[in-house]
């Protein structure tokens, strides 16, 4: 265990997204993601999910919480496409764009399959830390995407990141 709890800790200088899903009385989600050892393996660092906040209460606590963490600059965000208005606000608040994946959900769902998939050295192209309680809660009991039912809301920022991540292809 405390060789796999190693790897996953942040690498300063490498690059550091943002996966994003919208809520208010479904979970707002944000993961801190770093892709690793030249692109071949991905590590959520850290995680941020919390219901009945606004954009603007969401983008503050997440800037608190990203400065809190001594991380690096962050690379890029990728978040819902559905709503502009949302990313832009996020933009400004975290002061770099927060764009929409490029890719659609099935894409992303398949991308997040590929990476869950063990390497021959024994671990996932995905690690996740284990402070990521809500996502790795999600990832155990989720069966099928439902848009608006279901607990997916980490899954669907996984995914973002993913659908939007040059590097995932």
């Amino acid at each position: 265990m405390n060789r796999n709890l190693a790897i996953i800790d942040y690498r300063p200088g490498g690059p550091l997204y943002l996966g994003i899903d919208f809520g208010y009385k479904n979970p707002f989600a944000c993961l801190w993601i770093q892709p690793i050892e030249r692109g071949e393996r991905v590590l959520v660092l850290d995680e941020y999910y919390q219901r009945y906040r606004t954009t603007l209460e969401n983008g503050k606590a997440i800037l608190a919480q990203h400065q809190a963490s001594d991380y690096g600059a962050i690379t890029d965000a990728f978040a819902d496409p559905s709503d502009p208005d949302k990313r832009a606000m996020l933009s400004n608040i975290l002061g770099i764009e927060v764009k929409a994946p490029r890719r659609p959900v099935k894409v992303g769902q398949e991308l997040v399959r590929r990476w869950l998939k063990v390497r021959p050295d024994g671990l996932p192209g995905l690690l996740i830390h284990h402070r990521c309680k809500e996502l790795i809660s999600e990832l155990k009991g989720y069966v099928v995407h439902e848009p608006g039912k279901g607990r997916h809301h980490a899954l669907d920022a996984l995914r973002y990141f993913f659908a939007g991540w040059d590097g995932a292809a």
